[in-house]
């Protein structure tokens, strides 16, 4: 191993990513993820950040800081990752960007938004003709990713929160007798649990030119007896057109970002690859 972390160390990790690239086409050009595509014709991505490394003393002239109340120094690396996720469970990383500061002196540290634009740039170089769907959190619904998707010709749902687009959430208020309207509504029974899914949407949301649409899907887990087992609500926020064929659909989709904390981060960090804290 000490010749492996040799040349490791040595190694550009721009070869890395090139390989990697490698062989992830290959596994496209064979259509291994095919059947798992979103609509037939979507692969979905899930893009988030993840923490590193951290260090109580400078690590080096890159490093993220964070001071606490106390005023104790944090020193640490993050990095953001697209991953190709499947509902199978696959969750295979297809471009890698690190979140850091490029230089000592800067106005404002590096963030997941802004290392987000660095890792469009690469994932449409490096998948030029993919379809893809991207699946994110609440930090995603701006203009700038908005119109990162539109230029790139993707797609995307992502989790829409209160704080989010306070003009978007004003358009769906003040059609609310619509949403009424739009509803719809299904149930399926796992072991000895019966999970129910309530949906509502809106289309036609404009945001600065965009047109989003907007779905609630409201869940409930009962076991065989009736008796209320837990509760939850999911709201995301699409450029698909929504319908009543689709809108369950595209609300799973939106969850399945979760596959690339489950089966991607903590796969690598808990399961024998030792992708974590120092």
């Amino acid at each position: 191993m000490d010749t492996v972390d040799e040349v490791m160390r040595k190694l550009e990790e721009t070869e890395l990513e090139k390989l990697k690239m490698s062989m992830v086409k290959t596994l496209l050009n064979k259509k291994v993820f095919h059947k798992y595509r979103f609509l037939k014709k979507w692969f979905l991505v899930a893009v988030d950040g993840s923490g590193m490394v951290s260090y109580s003393k400078r690590h080096c002239d890159n490093c993220l800081t964070k001071t606490s109340s106390k005023g104790k120094i944090t020193y640490s690396h993050h990095v953001l990752e697209a991953k190709l996720i499947c509902a199978s469970g696959f969750s295979i990383s297809l471009a890698t960007e690190w979140v850091e500061n490029a230089e000592k002196e800067f106005e404002k540290q590096d963030c997941e938004q802004k290392a987000f634009k660095r890792l469009a740039k690469k994932l449409k170089k490096m998948y030029p003709r993919l379809p893809i769907c991207i699946t994110a959190d609440g930090l995603y619904p701006t203009i700038t990713f908005f119109d990162i998707c539109k230029d790139n010709q993707w797609n995307f749902i992502v989790t829409f929160q209160d704080g989010n687009l306070p003009s978007v959430w004003k358009q769906i208020n003040s059609n609310r007798d619509t949403v009424k309207k739009r509803k719809c509504s299904n149930s399926n029974q796992k072991a000895d649990t019966v999970v129910s899914r309530n949906y509502k949407w809106l289309n036609q949301l404009d945001y600065h030119g965009h047109k989003l649409g907007w779905i609630e899907c409201c869940e409930t887990v009962t076991d065989n007896k009736g008796s209320q087992k837990s509760t939850g609500s999911f709201v995301h926020i699409t450029n698909f057109k929504i319908s009543d064929s689709d809108v369950a659909r595209i609300s799973e989709a939106g969850r399945l970002r979760w596959k690339i904390e489950n089966e991607g981060f903590n796969t690598q960090k808990n399961l024998g690859y030792k992708l974590k804290h120092k």
